[in-house]
């Protein structure tokens, strides 16, 4: 063999295991590289690759899932143990966000009876069961998002005196479901002329947002908060109840009421949001007044609505209202102007305040809230030091206070009160600022089904999101995490630009491809 042969073999041998070395070193590296990106948090290796944000959350939950000191586990129900990719991202933002909280997959098909202990309804899949130690609650996948109903605007342009105004907004699935339920017949015969039928509706139905950030945060502080904020029925004053619809609206709130005895209970218990004096057919007695007084000025809440017969004769009641400026007066309320009654002078359609945030849902669905038989709410000239007072509901300028055999006129025509809210800063015995909150209804039969049905449903609605806002903690605050909308903005295309596109996606860009493909290969021919 000639010294150049065997230098070229050499040198083949030294260059193969060379590059033999640096293969083997390569895939080394790849391997540790790969087995590092491995435990890298999904946040750094997995990226939303819908544009929409969907699979991201927002600080607030990190900061308050970092801030969790009890375990919770996150049970995800998936059929066959297939999972969503994009909730299964979400949820390993929540898993790297804090060490308290864990994922596990639960096969239904497997399982079947796995969710009745925790609830009596059929869950859909991927929803969620989430627990701790003290409690659990349960999201329904449905609920993860938020739905419009394209052809309630169409409708309501026709006939908005029919339909009321928050239909035409994003509503939950369960939202949603019950608004056809109850509209639908009415909006099927509306739209026959079109050839549409009810069960055409739910076709219109889009997906409008999605908000698992804000169901998911919220259901983990649900379950670990030491104490969740009941509201509390005092019984006791005649045991006149809540109907069975304001009891079940209040309900679907997350509004959990439960009675309280006064006389027999030894006082209020520390998880009482707000209590709710309802219809009393008698005054307050020293003891239970004196309770009240205690349990207002440690910051709490209190939910009246009385009759002008009760309001006549209630002076212990009225010493609890009076830490707020506030006083019954005597008598029945006499509408003078027809625009503000319905059906009766004494069964009242006020003028609906907007300084007050529970008022913007009646005044935003387009409710007008009716008062039977009311008596009027006194305010002072000059209210107690920390006290603010909000008209709620107002007769107009033509209403008298007469005797409740109306037969004699106790006041001059004017403007009278008839619920208002109030609102007290107070400082507890441990030295902190709290506020008091005092909202009171002038009439006991307000929240009657009857009463309910004159104002389509407003009065309930109105009851239940002052309760709500007055019974801190009932709605946790990161129900108010920002929705992520699926709603895209179409890219308007005209035909000309349409040409243009495909000329230079379809056909030019290709041939100058091409060409200078050809270019280059004829140069390297050439060398």
């Amino acid at each position: 063999m000639s010294n150049s042969a065997l230098f070229r073999m050499m040198r083949s041998v030294k260059i193969g295991t060379y590059s033999f070395i640096m293969g083997v070193i390569i895939l080394a590296l790849l391997i540790v590289a790969n087995l590092l990106v491995g435990v890298l948090p999904a946040k750094i290796t997995q990226f939303d690759t819908s544009g929409l944000g969907l699979t991201e959350i927002s600080e607030e939950s990190e900061k308050f899932v970092s801030g969790m000191d009890e375990d919770v586990t996150v049970y995800w129900l998936c059929e066959g143990g297939v999972e969503d990719q994009q909730i299964r991202l979400l949820l390993s933002r929540y898993e790297e966000a804090g060490k308290h909280v864990s994922v596990q997959i639960v096969d239904p098909l497997k399982e079947p009876t796995f969710t009745a202990k925790y609830t009596d309804s059929a869950l859909s899949p991927y929803s969620f069961v989430v627990e701790s130690a003290r409690r659990h609650t349960v999201i329904d996948a449905g609920d993860l998002y938020y739905y419009t109903n394209l052809l309630f605007p169409l409708v309501y342009q026709m006939y908005p005196q029919y339909i009321p105004a928050e239909l035409l907004g994003p509503m939950t699935a369960a939202g949603l479901s019950s608004a056809c339920s109850q509209y639908g017949t009415m909006i099927a015969y509306m739209m026959a002329q079109s050839g549409y039928t009810v069960e055409d509706i739910t076709q219109f139905n889009t997906f409008h947002s999605f908000c698992a950030e804000a169901r998911l945060t919220s259901a983990l502080d649900y379950v670990t908060r030491e104490y969740i904020p009941h509201g509390y029925l005092l019984t006791g004053f005649g045991d006149v109840t809540p109907s069975e619809s304001l009891s079940e609206l209040l309900g679907t709130m997350g509004l959990d009421i439960q009675p309280l005895d006064l006389s027999t209970s030894g006082g209020i218990p520390v998880d009482a949001g707000c209590l709710m004096l309802y219809s009393p057919k008698r005054d307050l007695t020293p003891h239970e007044a004196s309770l009240i007084t205690a349990y207002l000025n440690g910051g709490g809440s209190l939910m009246l609505n009385t009759s002008p017969e009760v309001a006549e004769s209630c002076p212990n009641l009225n010493s609890v209202v009076a830490a707020f400026g506030l006083i019954a007066r005597k008598g029945l309320v006499q509408e003078g102007d027809t625009s503000f009654i319905s059906g009766s002078q004494y069964t009242l359609v006020p003028t609906v305040s907007t300084q007050h945030t529970a008022t913007a849902y009646v005044t935003s669905g387009g409710f007008k809230p009716q008062l039977p038989n009311c008596h009027a709410i006194g305010v002072a000239a000059t209210l107690p030091a920390g006290v603010t007072v909000t008209p709620l509901f107002t007769t107009s300028d033509k209403a008298v206070l007469v005797t409740l055999d109306k037969t004699t006129n106790l006041t001059e025509a004017g403007k009278l009160e008839v619920a208002v809210a109030a609102a007290k800063s107070v400082t507890t015995a441990e030295g902190t600022t709290k506020t008091a909150n005092l909202t009171w209804f002038a009439s006991a039969n307000a929240f009657t089904d009857t009463a309910a049905e004159g104002s389509k449903g407003g009065n309930y609605y109105f009851y239940a999101a002052t309760m709500s806002l007055m019974n801190e903690g009932f709605t946790s605050a990161y129900e108010n995490l920002t929705p992520v909308s699926l709603q895209t903005e179409s890219l308007e295309v005209t035909d000309g630009a349409a040409l243009i596109i495909f000329a230079v996606t379809v056909i030019l860009l290709p041939v100058a491809l091409l060409v200078v493909g050809i270019v280059i290969w004829i140069r390297r021919k050439r060398r």
